[in-house]
């Protein structure tokens, strides 16, 4: 292999590293922007469900039904939101390098440190 081929694999593989550390990067923030659309929602949805008990206590009526809808909504995005945690906490688990024993993310294509090809 000539020093010219040795470079041009080092730069290939240069390359190839920054590709998936661009779409790691890229995948983590679409999912935090998801996260926060969900966090937003389930404010939401708890200060409507705290806006509409006030004026229900307020006003001396009862509306369960209404009430029950909006422990129903805020009870769904929080099961969205774990259901995300969960499969983030999976998804960036940490496995070892085989060749420098460096911790990698499960979904890394290559080693951070040494550069080796993952599984």
């Amino acid at each position: 292999m000539s020093e010219f081929d040795k470079w041009l694999a080092m730069g290939k593989n240069l390359a190839n590293r920054a590709a998936d550390t661009a779409g790691e990067i890229v995948t983590k923030g679409k999912e935090k922007i998801d996260r926060v659309a969900l966090e937003n929602q389930l404010s939401k949805a708890q200060r409507q469900l705290g806006a509409l008990v006030y004026s229900l206590k307020k006003s001396g009526e009862e509306n369960d039904d209404l009430i029950n809808h909006y422990v129903e909504v805020i009870a769904a995005v929080e099961a969205k939101l774990n259901e995300q945690e969960a499969q983030e906490a999976e998804k960036y688990c940490v496995s070892i390098c085989p060749s420098c024993g460096a911790e990698v993310s499960n979904e890394a294509g290559f080693c951070a440190r040494c550069g080796a090809k993952l599984d």
